[in-house]
C-alpha cells in the first residue's frame, strides 16, 4: 500500500464536494495510458447521479486497441467516454457536442417548464499532470490555466465561460490518501503523476520492466538492444552498462539508470503503451 497526501489536495477535495451541487455535468479527464489508475475513487463517490463525460488525454502515447476498449468500458449508465487531442482546436466542438447530448433530457425538461437555456455548468476534474490545463486553454481559445508537467500546478478553483453552451469550473488535480492497489501507485509513478520521492526509482523501474516483459517484450530490445531477462535486476544493470552510467567505483548507477528508462518512456522513446489492462 502506497501512502501520500499533500494538505492542499485534502482541502481541494472538500471544496469540490461543496461545489459539485452547482454543476450539471462532470468532465473527468483520464490519462489514456492508465485509464483505471488515473480515476480518483474519492471523486466517483462524490459525483452521485451527475452525468459524466470521461475525456481520455495523452491518447497519442497509448495503445489504440486498448484505448478503444476502455472507452467502451466507461461509456455506460448514460455516461460517455471520448478520446481527444487536448491541444487541437477541433476538440472544442467535440466536447460541446457530447456535453449537449448528455444534457439533452434535462434541457428539454427545463424548456418544457418555460426556462431559457443557460450554459451547461461543468466541473472539470482529473489527477495531477493529466493535461487538464492544456485542455482548458484549448476550450477557451486562450491561456487561462497554467500548464506544467509537474503534478499539482492548478491550486485553486475558478469558473471560466467557454461560450454560450459551456461554463467550466476548473479544479486542482487531486489524488487520494492511499493506493490500496499497489499497481495503481506504481502506474501513477511510471507516468509521472506522483512525485518521484514517494517511491524509489529502481522499484518503479523493476515493476515497469516486469510489465514490459509480459506485454511489450520488444520495447527494451528495440531501444537498448538488450533482452529483458528473467532476472530483472540484472536487466537493469545491463541497460546501465550499455548507457555507461557508472558510479566512481565502476558499479552501475542503478538509480540513474532507472530514472533514465522511466523518462525515456514518458518522452515516448519506448513506444505507445497502455499500462492498465482490462
Amino acid at each position: 500500500m502506497v501512502q501520500w497526501y499533500p494538505g492542499h489536495m485534502a482541502k481541494a477535495l472538500r471544496e469540490m464536494e461543496e461545489k459539485v451541487k452547482l454543476v450539471d455535468l462532470i468532465m473527468v479527464l483520464l490519462d489514456a495510458r492508465i485509464p483505471y489508475s488515473s480515476l480518483n475513487p474519492k471523486l466517483k463517490a462524490m459525483f452521485n447521479n451527475k452525468k459524466i463525460l470521461y475525456i481520455f488525454t495523452k491518447v497519442d502515447k497509448a495503445d489504440k486497441t486498448l484505448t478503444d476498449k476502455w472507452i467502451m468500458h466507461y461509456s455506460v449508465n448514460g455516461n460517455k467516454a471520448i478520446a481527444v487531442d487536448a491541444r487541437d482546436k477541433k476538440t472544442v466542438k467535440i466536447v460541446e457536442k457530447e456535453a449537449l447530448e448528455l444534457m439533452k433530457e434535462k434541457r428539454a425538461k427545463d424548456a418544457a417548464k418555460g426556462l431559457k437555456p443557460r450554459p451547461i455548468r461543468t466541473m472539470i476534474v482529473g489527477i495531477p499532470n493529466v493535461g487538464k490545463s492544456t485542455l482548458i486553454n484549448t476550450l477557451c481559445g486562450k491561456k487561462v490555466a497554467v500548464v506544467g508537467d509537474k503534478p499539482g500546478v492548478t491550486k485553486s478553483q475558478q469558473w471560466t465561460r467557454i461560450n454560450q453552451t459551456l461554463e467550466l469550473l476548473d479544479t486542482p488535480g487531486v489524488l487520494w490518501p492511499k493506493f490500496d492497489d499497489e499497481k495503481v501507485g506504481l502506474n501513477l509513478a511510471i507516468t509521472g503523476a506522483i512525485k518521484a520521492d514517494i517511491l524509489r526509482n529502481d522499484d518503479i523501474c523493476i515493476y515497469f520492466l516486469s510489465f514490459l516483459k509480459e506485454y511489450y517484450p520488444d520495447a527494451i530490445k528495440n531501444r537498448y538492444n538488450i533482452e529483458i531477462l528473467d532476472d530483472l535486476n540484472l536487466t537493469l544493470v545491463k541497460i546501465g552498462e550499455s548507457l555507461h552510467f557508472y558510479l566512481g567505483n565502476k558499479d552501475v548507477d542503478i538509480d540513474k539508470t532507472a530514472l533514465y528508462i522511466l523518462q525515456e518512456y514518458r518522452n515516448d522513446y519506448l513506444g505507445k503503451m497502455t499500462l492498465d489492462r482490462l
